[in-house]
């Protein structure tokens, strides 16, 4: 081979691994757990309307200088997809990136074509995801389930289909998306809540497999549906409403895979559209009850108004730290803590 070809192989084998090594995660190519961006912070809003006081959620997430927004579904309870996402495109910017679980009041308008007048939600979120050069697993997202990554974020949306859809679709879905993944900080986001992980009229409607999988593989739990703002201790049973007796402080939460896995789970559904009581797990003020599964309760009995959960991920230099707040439209933060994930067993698969 010439001088000049093995130079062109090596600046072209160069160029392959540094393409190869973001993608995974990884600039330095070693295998290892996959960090986010260092300080990447994320916004969660759930059942939101299109009306002021979402325009004034937005107006916080962007004073926050989030970088995404995850909304767990319920958008303009209008149908009106091309109308929510200009509200978006007009306070965020038309590239911000901001994805999206569908939510009972979204179904009519969620397929890609929908054939709805005013757009459909399925399509705009994919035009999006390609402006950003995201792409999701799988491009047809009419069965509203899909994952992404997003700066070192793994996330996985599942859909609203109720409890059998839950148990027999969505579970075995996350399941798949999760089982094998090496990143530190995973996502599962959807819009409807089991009765117990609410606290206020909702029945079962998701199952609890959909729970039970995404804590056993590490993965914090981001609903909404229920118009309030609630959060549980680090839980080892879900349907149990089981505290982690070695991590049960209400404001340092702990995540780990296993069988148990341990991870906590949220409601943030004050993106503004209305603000509802607490009518379950009573007393309305700490130590709440229901066994003492609850870190914060934020409804109308507490005074609660709209506003955004932000939870910034890799921070102080260490990739496995993470700080929450929820911070209300008013500027109150009312809720604060910190996230420890133990990412052992992602680097012990790395190693595999």
């Amino acid at each position: 081979m010439s001088r000049d070809r093995l130079v062109v192989c090596r600046i072209l084998a160069t160029l392959l691994a540094l393409a190869l090594g973001p993608a995974h995660g990884n600039a330095q190519g070693a295998p290892g757990p996959i960090p986010t961006d260092p300080g990447l912070r994320v916004a969660f809003i759930g059942d939101s309307g299109n009306g002021a006081d979402f325009r004034r959620v937005l107006e916080l997430i962007k004073s926050e200088r989030a970088d995404l927004v995850l909304h767990q579904g319920d958008f303009d309870y209008a149908e009106n997809a091309r109308g929510f996402f200009g509200t978006i495109d007009s306070i965020l910017g038309p590239d911000f990136p901001y994805f999206a679980s569908v939510g009972n009041h979204d179904t009519d308008s969620w397929r890609e074509r929908c054939w709805d007048r005013n757009g459909c939600y399925a399509k705009f979120l994919k035009a999006r995801m390609a402006r950003l050069g995201v792409r999701p697993d799988d491009p047809d997202l009419d069965d509203q389930m899909y994952s992404v990554t997003y700066r070192g974020l793994r996330l996985v949306f599942v859909g609203e289909g109720g409890v059998r859809a839950g148990d027999k679709v969505y579970a075995p879905y996350i399941q798949r998306q999760l089982a094998t993944d090496d990143h530190i900080w995973k996502i599962c986001s959807w819009h409807k809540n089991q009765q117990a992980m609410q606290v206020g009229e909702k029945d079962d409607e998701m199952g609890w497999r959909v729970y039970e999988a995404c804590k056993d593989l590490g993965a914090i739990i981001a609903t909404a549906h229920e118009h309030s703002y609630q959060r549980t201790r680090t839980l080892t049973s879900m349907k149990d409403l089981a505290v982690d007796a070695s991590c049960a402080d209400p404001n340092a939460l702990c995540i780990a895979t296993g069988s148990p896995g341990r991870s906590f789970a949220f409601v943030s559904g004050l993106g503004g559209h209305s603000v509802r009581d607490q009518t379950r797990c009573l007393p309305a003020t700490f130590p709440y009850g229901c066994k003492g599964a609850w870190a914060k309760i934020y409804t109308a009995t507490q005074g609660a108004t709209f506003g955004a959960l932000f939870i910034v991920f890799n921070i102080d230099g260490d990739p496995t730290k993470a700080h929450g707040y929820f911070k209300n439209i008013n500027g109150q933060i009312v809720d604060r803590f910190e996230i420890t994930v133990d990412a052992s067993a992602a680097k012990n698969r790395a190693r595999q």
